[in-house]
């Protein structure tokens, strides 16, 4: 059964509002930077960190036809939040699990193949096969056909797919790695592509405090720092490029493009910051 909603992907809420001249109150957001508890939920600002992540607000309202719903990305916190959006049933998860993984990363559970954990890896592997796209910088993109095509996935076949990428994840861990600092390891850097499933968490476990990401598909660099440690590097700039997002798991600007060279001297800055003299050599994983 398909719901009559349309679905967009925007920078934010805001920059959807502009860029089409409706007003906030006329469509819904999940995780898009507003927050009033009766048509947006957000809790990564600042200012809403204290409300609930998405798959764990009862507060958001089954929508009626010919609603639009506005996101900034995919991944199983709005997933679930759109499930509630559409009134279809949940997933037998555990959504206060779920959001703890989505604000501290995977690592905070100690099993792989947990079944909360397993459900959340799903929906990331099936979001990067059905290729969602990264948000205009300006404007949005609708990806409603994307979005049904997720909405129409069981649960079971969610995880299935979930057991399936844990494994993959584990071999693009050792496989996408280029570099690392420290003994044990301090701040490592891998290089994924788009058939890559890996968690930028995954290396906590193993006591990495700063994990440097480049994504040569979106030629994207990404900063994740484990909760557990004193780095936070969102707002700031690192090798030349300025991270937004959150202070502990940021990225470069979206819309532009940047090389795996750069993505090296970002993890130059980030050694250097924690008091480690490093230059990178891009061919020492390889």
């Amino acid at each position: 059964e398909k719901i009559m909603a349309k679905f967009f992907i925007a920078p934010s809420a805001e920059i959807f509002a502009q860029s089409t001249g409706m007003s906030l109150g006329q469509f819904f957001s999940i995780e898009a930077g507003q927050a009033d508890g009766l048509r947006h939920f957000d809790h990564h600002r600042p200012e809403h960190r204290a409300n609930p992540a998405p798959c764990a607000d009862g507060r958001i309202p089954a929508v009626g036809d010919d609603e639009m719903i506005v996101i900034t990305h995919m991944d199983a916190d709005t997933f679930v939040g759109l499930l509630r959006l559409s009134g279809r049933p949940l997933p037998e998860v555990d959504f206060s699990l779920m959001e703890k993984v989505d604000l501290n990363g995977s690592s905070v559970i100690e099993d792989l193949f947990n079944p909360t954990l397993l459900y959340m890896v799903g929906v990331g592997e099936v979001a990067r096969g059905l290729k969602f796209p990264r948000p205009s910088t300006d404007g949005s993109v609708e990806v409603t056909g994307l979005v049904e095509q997720l909405l129409d996935q069981s649960s079971f076949s969610l995880l299935v797919m979930g057991i399936s990428a844990q494994t993959k994840s584990e071999a693009a861990y050792e496989r996408c790695q280029r570099d690392r600092i420290g003994n044990p390891p301090r701040v490592g850097l891998w290089v994924v592509g788009p058939d890559d499933a890996f968690d930028p968490s995954r290396p906590y476990r193993d006591g990495f405090e700063v994990v440097v990401v480049y994504r040569s598909h979106y030629e994207s660099v990404s900063i994740y720092c484990s909760p557990s440690s004193e780095w936070a590097f969102g707002g700031q700039e690192v090798g030349g490029i300025q991270f937004a997002g959150h202070p502990k798991a940021c990225g470069s600007p979206r819309g532009l493009a940047f090389t795996e060279g750069q993505a090296g001297e970002v993890f130059d800055a980030v050694a250097k910051a924690m008091g480690i003299k490093h230059v990178y050599h891009p061919l020492k994983f390889n």
